[in-house]
């Protein structure tokens, strides 16, 4: 096998991304004859067919398939030092973009981001909130550098992609500050048939609550089902129902919203991970988070 050209290379990869020659060659400004021609000294420099046609389609081959996965790691690091050189060392920065599912107490989040803040080198932190399916997309096309979780997807769902467990913390249930004493002293019976307030129907650990409430012969009254952790927060901090959230955070959540915990159920358990691409490894603010220890 010949030395690898990089160029051949990164006409593959890019007629393999835009899922053809024409759309390719309208991003590099080539002839279509020229680019499939560059293709062909690449396969021919590998020994190995990279695409089949398909009637009008092109697709790759399993080694066309294994090829792409390399090459993305490839042109992902390639455009991480391209920002890099293109900066003046006194100016350099980092620009770290992190994607947030909405189901994810937000202090939970911050507290496994700040590390993120605290290395050497400058850093503009970017912070977007949306349901974890359209952010697993937008890490994929590279718009956010990492996914922070507490749903784990599906194994083909990871292609590409590395899920970290960031940590693990048990539940606890919270009610508005001197509403009602006598949630605590007969915790668990006394949620029977009080207001709660619910995540939405997505959270992953919903169902284990819901279970839950069943081995103990609690009967839910749920007053409001949210998807935003924070707005559920608001509602209980104005007593509107009871609701759940991670120990670990329980006294910032006691402190920020003026409630207080009235007990815990350490066999649900909220699960964080840290997902992102394989290449991304290089940046210190991933690094950081990585490396976070509760």
């Amino acid at each position: 096998m010949k030395m690898l050209n990089l160029k051949h290379l990164y006409y593959f990869w890019l007629t393999a991304r835009e899922g053809s020659i024409t759309q390719a060659c309208e991003i590099i400004d080539l002839a279509p004859q020229t680019l499939s021609s560059q293709i062909a000294t690449l396969e021919e420099n590998v020994e190995h067919m990279l695409f089949k046609r398909e009637g009008r389609n092109l697709v790759m081959t399993p080694m066309g398939k294994e090829v792409f996965a390399y090459a993305n790691k490839i042109f992902d690091i390639t455009s991480q030092l391209e920002e890099v050189l293109q900066q003046a060392p006194d100016n350099r920065s980092i620009d770290f973009s992190v994607g947030i599912a909405s189901t994810v107490h937000k202090i939970l989040a911050w507290k496994v981001i700040k590390p993120s803040l605290n290395i050497a080198v400058k850093t503009q932190l970017v912070c977007k909130t949306a349901n974890a399916s359209d952010l697993l997309l937008h890490l994929k096309q590279k718009k956010i550098d990492v996914l922070i979780t507490d749903y784990l997807p599906h194994e083909c769902d990871r292609e590409g992609l590395t899920a970290h467990k960031i940590l693990s913390t048990p539940m606890s249930f919270f009610f508005k500050s001197g509403g009602h004493e006598s949630l605590k002293e007969d915790f668990p019976n006394s949620l029977n048939n009080h207001p709660f307030l619910s995540y939405g129907r997505h959270t992953p650990y919903l169902e284990k609550l819901k279970d839950w409430f069943k081995i103990n012969d609690i009967q839910l009254d749920i007053k409001a089902e949210i998807d935003d952790s924070a707005l559920l927060k608001v509602l209980g901090q104005a007593g509107e129902g009871f609701f759940s959230a991670p120990t670990y955070i329980a006294q910032e959540i006691c402190d920020q919203y003026g409630v207080e915990v009235i007990g815990e159920a350490e066999s649900i358990t909220e699960d964080l991970y840290a997902i992102f691409r394989d290449s991304s490894l290089i940046n210190p603010c991933l690094e950081a988070i990585l490396n976070y220890r509760p």
